[in-house]
């Protein structure tokens, strides 16, 4: 075969694989601009878009690992998703839970690492099918270090060399070996992680609605961090893809600095670790770290914030986890705080980490998807500059604030009694206001309210007041419009 002829096969096959790629409905494009696919929104990069439209990521589900479900179990719950206005689930990579299968083979009482379990890799690409036909955004972690770290896990698993054929016994004597081929560029070891990489990626690489996080709450080093996300941008780059990748670690902020510090390797960040009582803050507290980490971001440009999980469940049931009526106050923090992203963690017997996507969990979501209907808040900034008390301890007067000042206000009210004073800051004489009964999914009547200016505009101090008083002592959402 000459060479023009060996130029012209290839380029033949290569134009097979793009159309066989378009058939399937993932973005092939040498353009960022034609992706309809998951990725910042162009237009406000604190926020995501998908298929041309922004898209706020509102979750809840009651596993980490959907992929291990199975037909209709997981499309029913999927389906209640999408029902309570959800579009937004975790998944990770995770192989510990009681009816989970392992990736490789099993021949006789040992693993052999090179060849695969097809059902599992079946159940990937039926949990991608499913998610993508709904409009579902699946953010992946790759790795979760909770399957390998316990004695009893290690004991059992694939990935420990006394259980397969494919490594020499006493290659890794623990998990903390296999999170070190990187550091110790141990490649023979390191090729049986990329070849589990490589054929993960040849299924998700076809979908256009995952997001990547390579880590699930990692205490691994930077390396192996950012060696994975290089790994994984480079495959998607070779197959005409573009992938946005984060990490995620015990702690909120170091999970930003390693963004910050890496900004050509990551793209998001995910700080769930804000939402649980022994890591983050609960009540006021947690909205003003998650303030404190939006300004450290902001300093070196928007990225999307994410939050694919929010802890806290049964009251009294785990109390580094937090309670379910803070998980929930959390979930409405996020949103109303800039964030892209706020799923409820999963519920996990018996230690209570999570809700899941339980009936209270499905009300706040409807009752989010209700209000962002009417708020744009693609244009809205978190504003409680915007608020002051009416009391002299302001703590006890909790009110959480986004806001396009001189257009639309919201205001998040937890369950409970509260009374304060809302300024518009532009020079209006009156506002409509609406309140949003959170657990009854109501709306109130609109309102005509009007704006009481302490002093003149020649005075000091010059400024309007709108006196908000919660009517009841359920959680709720006040919504303001300028009125022309």
């Amino acid at each position: 075969m000459t060479m023009k002829e060996t130029k012209t096969v290839c380029f033949i096959i290569a134009v097979m694989i793009l159309q066989s790629f378009t058939l399937m409905g993932q973005r092939v494009s040498d353009s960022d601009d034609d992706f309809q696919g998951i990725k910042p929104f162009a237009q406000n990069q604190w926020y995501w878009q998908y298929k041309g439209e922004p898209a706020i990521l509102i979750g809840g589900s009651d596993d980490d690992n959907l992929f291990q479900w199975a037909g209709k179990k997981l499309t029913d719950h999927l389906d209640l998703l999408v029902s309570a206005g959800g579009n937004y689930v975790r998944n990770t990579m995770s192989d510990r839970d009681e009816g989970n299968i392992y990736a490789f083979k099993k021949l006789g009482n040992s693993y052999d690492l090179s060849q695969w379990n097809e059902e599992y890799w079946q159940r990937f690409t039926s949990f991608l099918d499913e998610t993508s036909q709904r409009d579902i955004i699946v953010q992946l972690t790759l790795w979760d270090q909770f399957d390998i770290s316990s004695s009893r896990q290690w004991k059992i698993h694939p990935w420990n060399p006394e259980n397969n054929m494919s490594m020499k016994s006493g290659t890794w004597i623990n998990w903390r070996g296999f999170y070190s081929t990187v550091d110790e560029d141990a490649k023979e070891e390191l090729s049986y992680q990329q070849k589990y990489i490589d054929k993960l990626l040849s299924i998700s690489l076809l979908y256009d609605n995952v997001l990547y996080n390579i880590n699930n709450e990692s205490s691994e080093s930077g390396g192996w961090e950012n060696y994975w996300a290089v790994y994984i941008k480079k495959a998607a780059k070779e197959t005409g893809n573009e992938v946005y990748v984060t990490n995620m670690q015990l702690s909120a902020a170091n999970a930003v600095r390693h963004v910050m510090s890496n900004p050509d390797i990551f793209d998001y960040v995910d700080i769930s670790q804000n939402n649980q009582d022994s890591k983050g803050g609960r009540g006021q507290a947690h909205w003003d770290y998650l303030m404190f980490l939006r300004e450290k971001i902001a300093s070196f440009g928007p990225v999307p914030m994410n939050n694919v999980k929010v802890y806290g469940a049964v009251e009294g049931r785990n109390f580094s986890a937090g309670s379910e009526t803070e998980a929930v106050d959390r979930f409405w923090r996020n949103i109303i705080g800039g964030c892209a992203s706020s799923r409820f963690h999963r519920p996990a017997e018996p230690r209570a980490w999570g809700s899941g996507l339980n009936e209270r969990v499905q009300t706040n979501l409807k009752a989010m998807d209700m209000l962002l209907e009417r708020l744009d808040i693609l244009s809205c900034t978190p504003h409680n500059d915007l608020l002051s008390s009416r009391v002299v301890v302001p703590s006890i007067m909790e009110a959480y604030v986004t806001a396009n000042i001189g257009h639309q206000y919201a205001v998040y009210f937890p369950q409970g009694r509260y009374k304060v004073d809302l300024d518009p800051w532009v020079f209006a004489d009156t506002l409509k206001l609406q309140w949003l009964d959170i657990n009854s999914l109501e709306w109130s009547e609109p309102e005509i309210v009007e704006v009481q200016w302490d002093g003149s505009k020649h005075d000091w101090g010059f400024r309007g007041l709108i006196t908000l008083e919660t009517p009841s002592n359920r959680p709720c959402v006040a919504f303001l419009e300028i009125v022309e």
